[in-house]
């Protein structure tokens, strides 16, 4: 993708925040970039985040198969997110699958503006933070928040939680 739009590791990297040579270990696979590096080179790239993860063309993108959805893991702990279908492009909703293994979170409080979250937790319990507010949700419950109200999560049960997250409008 960075050598599509014409660029050269140095005039990305530095756009990124970060260096040619470690751009070059993330392309060849050699580190795990964060996700913050990773949205950086992204918004350098003018694509989302999920842009750099999921492949064109795949059929007619109404069905995403077991083990087809992009996984990103979270550098820190054992948390991931699965992209639950193929391609953004011209979607207005974002269903990811979050998992959160135990004494993992998003560590502290963060927001975005222009976007909604819905969640279901499908297994496991977690704690929601919305701005002062903690809530601590358990299997069967939902929430839906503004998502320029700063936000966070983190898992302190005993096993994995498994929320089932929907943000709209895309902002991976």
């Amino acid at each position: 993708m960075r050598q599509s739009r014409g660029f050269k590791l140095y005039d990305l990297a530095e756009r990124a925040g970060c260096t040619s040579s470690y751009i070059s270990q993330i392309e060849k696979g050699t580190v795990s970039p964060s996700i913050s590096v990773l949205k950086n080179i992204a918004n350098s790239l003018g694509v989302k985040l999920v842009d750099l993860f999921t492949v064109d063309g795949a059929e007619d993108n109404v069905i995403t198969r077991n083990g087809e959805g992009c996984e990103i893991k979270y550098p820190r702990g054992d948390a991931s997110i699965t992209l639950l279908v193929k391609n953004l492009d011209g979607k207005n909703m974002e269903p990811l699958l979050k998992v959160l293994e135990p004494k993992t979170g998003s560590d502290g409080l963060y927001s975005h503006n222009g976007s909604q979250e819905f969640g279901h937790v499908l297994s496991g319990e977690f704690d929601l933070m919305i701005e002062e507010n903690v809530y601590t949700l358990k299997k069967g419950d939902s929430f839906y928040f503004n998502s320029s109200r700063p936000h966070g999560f983190v898992n302190n049960g005993e096993e994995d939680a498994l929320i089932l997250w929907v943000i709209s409008p895309p902002t991976y």
